[in-house]
């Protein structure tokens, strides 16, 4: 089988060398870029020192643990102990995120929070289920409330509590108070750097392939049971195209675009000596993040890669290292958001109709994803492969619903 692949970043790399391990494809890339990787890349500043724009380490935050088997084909895996902060005011100190109730007692609103906690314990009822305010209100009370998630979720999903789903909250967990801090970020293994960057990633993943780059799909056409994509360096034809391209462009974006959060970044080379300027949790561990939730300022989250890049002793190495700022724009498509579900879904059915045809990845099925449920996707499409080929219209379609999942895998 001939199968061309669409976009050569972690999802489309990891799709094409399953199948000419597990099926004997003969496959083909195709990027619009210069260099594979897309959002999983190591980058540099003019320096020379590294930073990442999308994911900061591996880990299990959902999905399967077989990721970090995967990735150790190819990399070395350095633990890290990622611990996220938040300063819900600028006034206010750093404190470990998810929030704990020991830290919240040293806040200037310490005591208003405590006693609204203090009034939903008692109580004991369940959480509002109207929108996403009446559930955190009632988990976490109305002063945490506002602190923690109001201004965020104005400046970065554009809209206010009301108007979002409790179910967000659910998903996301945003109830969860610990009574002394569990500053670990959570996840279900622990988290891990790759010696010397992502970037080996790709070089080794797309070994031996035949990868184009600088190609750019203008559209995808069927001719006597090929699929026929016709870019701007040619037409390229094969048995099956799985497409990590945005799939409303795929589509002509028929019913619209279909809108998304992300944001653009500010990078500042910190001096020596400055390492660990986040803060740290009160057991020493300096935060690899930090939060900035209140309306006030564009920046949502800074990311000190000393951290990141050397660990908890980040603190006591020399030398110059990166700190990142990342500043809402709604241009980057990072995050899908939850009230384009529908136009989604149509968007999926009409993909459906289309044989030898497979939206895969963050862009082609609208997911946020992560390293691992990344790979977990991919999975999940080789083993329903053979089914997809074969079935009709609504088969295919409940097929790829079930690879794009969930928020839980």
């Amino acid at each position: 089988m001939e199968i061309l692949v669409v976009g050569a970043g972690f999802a489309g790399s990891c799709a094409a060398l399953l199948l000419r391990e597990e099926l004997g494809a003969k496959v083909t890339l195709i990027e619009q870029c210069a260099v594979p990787g897309g959002m999983l890349r190591t980058l540099y500043t003019e320096e020379g020192l590294p930073y990442e724009y999308g994911p900061r380490v591996v880990s299990v935050f959902r999905g399967t643990k077989d990721i970090l088997p995967f990735l150790r084909r190819f990399l070395d895996l350095q633990e890290r102990q990622i611990y996220q902060g938040t300063r819900l005011r600028p006034e206010f100190p750093v404190i470990p995120f998810p929030v704990d109730a020991e830290s919240l007692r040293k806040l200037p609103c310490g005591e208003a929070i405590e006693r609204e906690l203090a009034e939903i314990r008692r109580r004991g009822s369940a959480p509002g289920e109207r929108d996403l305010r009446d559930y955190l209100e009632s988990s976490v009370g109305p002063t945490l409330t506002e602190l923690a998630f109001e201004g965020f979720n104005r400046k970065f999903w554009g809209r206010r509590l009301e108007q979002m789903p409790a179910a967000w909250g659910k998903l996301r967990r945003l109830e969860r108070i610990a009574a002394v801090g569990q500053y670990r970020l959570p996840s279900e293994a622990p988290h891990y750097y790759p010696t010397g960057g992502f970037n080996p990633l790709f070089d080794k993943m797309l070994e031996g392939f035949d990868v184009r780059y600088g190609v750019t799909v203008e559209r995808v056409d069927r001719s006597a049971g090929r699929v026929e994509v016709v870019t701007n360096a040619g037409k390229f034809s094969a048995d099956l195209v799985i497409t990590t391209a945005p799939i409303d462009a795929l589509l002509g974006c028929r019913y619209g675009p279909l809108e998304w959060r992300g944001y653009r970044v500010e990078v500042e080379v910190i001096d020596e000596g400055r390492h660990g300027c986040l803060g740290a949790a009160p057991d020493g561990i300096p935060f690899s993040w930090l939060y900035t939730p209140w309306p006030e300022t564009v920046v949502c989250r800074t990311t000190d890669f000393g951290v990141i890049h050397h660990g908890a002793r980040a603190a006591d190495r020399d030398g110059p290292t990166v700190l990142l700022r990342e500043i809402v724009d709604d241009t980057v498509s990072m995050y899908p958001v939850w009230w384009e579900d529908a136009k989604f879904y149509r968007y999926l059915a009409d993909a459906s109709t289309i044989p030898g045809v497979i939206p895969l990845g963050r862009l082609g099925l609208y997911k946020y994803t992560t390293t691992d449920s990344t790979y977990s996707m991919v999975r999940r499409l080789i083993d329903s492969l053979e089914r997809y080929l074969a079935g009709e219209a609504a088969e295919r379609y409940d097929i790829l619903r079930n690879v794009r999942g969930d928020w839980g895998n």
